[in-house]
């Protein structure tokens, strides 16, 4: 079962290794606004662990002789390691005010802007901001776990987690080199 899966890990172990080799490019050349503030800071670890657990994800699906059960537990504690580690990092954020708004812009004339006024940049980013691509992620690891656990095909939701990986850590970097 997990033979059939070998085509995808090499893919996207690539893409999350080339991903991961971009990320710190793109971190050293804006090292001095990113390390002069805690929000990009943790926006930037944020997403070296996206990228990380793509990369750790590809490599379990093609280590020879992993049963599914015990990828079952490995899918666990992948997912339970990252999720506290994305909790941990995104502490690091600045507090937000009280009535400081979820997602850019900041209010205008005390009103905070409708959904449907913003950009297309600032509408992607008020909607991570509200809804993460970390938690998806991590859920999707779970359930792969849970169901290779049970003896069903978990796969399916481990493609899911590391499209969403991916995508998180992409959309994760433009957001926070683009503020």
């Amino acid at each position: 079962m997990l033979q059939d899966w070998d085509n995808f890990a090499t893919i996207t172990g690539s893409a999350a290794g080339a991903l991961t080799g971009l990320l710190f490019v793109a971190v050293s050349l804006n090292r001095d606004r990113i390390v002069g503030h805690a929000g990009l800071r943790s926006e930037a670890a944020q997403t070296l662990v996206l990228f990380l657990v793509a990369l750790l994800l590809a490599v379990l699906l093609v280590l020879p002789g992993m049963s599914a059960r015990t990828l079952g537990v490995v899918l666990l504690v992948v997912a339970f390691v990252s999720a506290a580690t994305l909790i941990l990092l995104g502490r690091e954020k600045p507090p937000r005010g009280p009535d400081a708004p979820r997602g850019r812009p900041a209010p205008r004339d005390g009103e905070r802007p409708k959904f449907s006024e913003l950009g297309a940049a600032d509408q992607l980013y008020r909607l991570l901001d509200v809804v993460s691509p970390n938690l998806f992620s991590v859920l999707c690891i779970i359930i792969a776990g849970c169901l290779q656990l049970a003896g069903g095909d978990g796969l399916y939701w481990l493609a899911a987690a590391v499209v969403l990986t991916l995508g998180g850590g992409v959309v994760n970097a433009w957001l926070f080199l683009t503020r």
